[in-house]
């Protein structure tokens, strides 16, 4: 149980004074996930929230109803004036967060946002799966197009995925073109049961409450990979949404090339394929590899001077751009993630018969609709 918890039914009202910072987590732990969920709000406790920084929660528990809660030093204090307060809430309707956003804006306001979506993530399908309602595959959860309709126009700096897998390229597209946020920070793999480390990252923000979204965003990253150092196949991210647009153009530049020629080039985008491959693969997450790194090999293996070795240049530069903070426990810096997934799979099959990758739900991303099916397509087909 969580220790010195206050439920104080009060108004919704910021600490006096102008908050440079309003942290939020939108906890959804109506599943397996309650233990975590508690750990993570004992880290907030130790420090707690003071005039220049609100922590800010919306905690759905699996033993009993959602509740709102402003996090001081050593307590929760549970808001009523938030309309799921008190209620059996799921938290896999966009409405949810959509008024959790609003909430934020008109009680909370400050110079920088950050949301931080917590709980189960399960690459393009989306995060926060609520088994209440539904169970297994019944349950409801957040979509990634659910995510950019309930934040469109909130006024997020940052939007966090404290779940597996949500550091693909097609998420990245996808929160970039609805324009939700500055920053992403997400994991393009697994992420322990224990979460971020939320004590330190939020003493750090108490302590320079001044910082900006991108100085935030990288003290995650680097927090989180001194956290998970020994023993832990883990990475994290942040990634500035507004060049992923541009980082895109650049690759369809690039698989233009190659699908003009695939029968030539198929054993190059193989190699890098191969290597692209990480270590967390073996527990069955293999349909996505490392993005940068299929085309890093291209480039080592390209044509000196050619169009294909140009352009790819141009696209690992642009992937620099977009994702300049990456950190890595230990054993998964063997491996050198640098930031990305992308959707690969290991076979034709998997592809074609879509029975692991839930094939009905990936073409309903935009990367996948605006050229990376059609380059799959042509890589199979040779």
């Amino acid at each position: 149980m969580l220790l010195a918890t206050a439920l104080l039914s009060v108004p919704g009202t910021a600490n006096g004074g102008s908050a440079g910072w309003t942290f939020a987590l939108y906890i959804c732990s109506d599943n397996d996930l309650d233990y975590w969920a508690e750990v993570n709000l004992e880290q907030l406790m130790s420090v707690g929230s003071t005039r220049k920084v609100n922590f800010v929660v919306l905690w759905d528990p699996s033993t009993g109803p959602a509740d709102l809660f402003y996090v001081d030093k050593g307590e929760l204090v549970m808001k009523s004036d938030f309309a799921y307060s008190g209620m059996e809430t799921n938290m896999g309707d966009p409405k949810v967060l959509a008024a959790f956003a609003d909430y934020l804006n008109a009680k909370y306001k400050a110079e920088n946002v950050m949301m931080d979506l917590w709980d189960h993530g399960d690459d393009f399908r989306g995060i926060c799966f609520d088994d209440n309602p539904g169970t297994g595959e019944d349950r409801d959860f957040l979509t990634h197009q659910e995510i950019v309709a309930a934040l469109d126009g909130k006024g997020m700096d940052i939007v966090a995925a404290d779940g597996c897998g949500i550091g693909t390229v097609e998420v990245a597209y996808e929160y970039a073109l609805g324009g939700i946020a500055e920053w992403l920070v997400a994991n393009e793999n697994y992420v322990p049961l224990q979460g971020f480390p939320y004590d330190v990252i939020a003493s750090d923000l108490v302590r320079d409450p001044g910082m900006d979204a991108e100085e935030l965003s990288a003290i995650i990253v680097e927090h989180y990979a001194e956290y998970y150092q020994g023993g832990w196949l883990t990475e994290l991210a942040a990634i500035h949404l507004p060049s992923v647009p541009g980082m895109v153009q650049e690759l369809w530049d690039v698989t233009a090339i190659l699908m003009d020629d695939m029968g030539l080039y198929k054993g190059l985008v193989a190699s890098g394929k191969a290597k692209a491959t990480m270590g967390w693969s073996q527990y069955g997450w293999e349909g996505f590899v490392d993005f940068p790194t299929i085309f890093e090999v291209v480039l080592s293996r390209a044509p000196v001077g050619s169009d294909l070795a140009e352009q790819t240049e141009e696209l690992l530069d642009a992937i620099w751009e977009a994702v300049p903070y990456v950190g890595a426990g230990t054993p998964a810096d063997v491996w050198d993630p640098e930031g990305l997934s992308v959707f690969f799979p290991g076979s034709n099959g998997s592809f074609t018969h879509n029975t692991w990758w839930r094939g009905s739900l990936y073409p309903t991303m935009q990367f996948a609709q605006d050229g990376w099916l059609e380059f799959l397509q042509t890589y199979y087909a040779v």
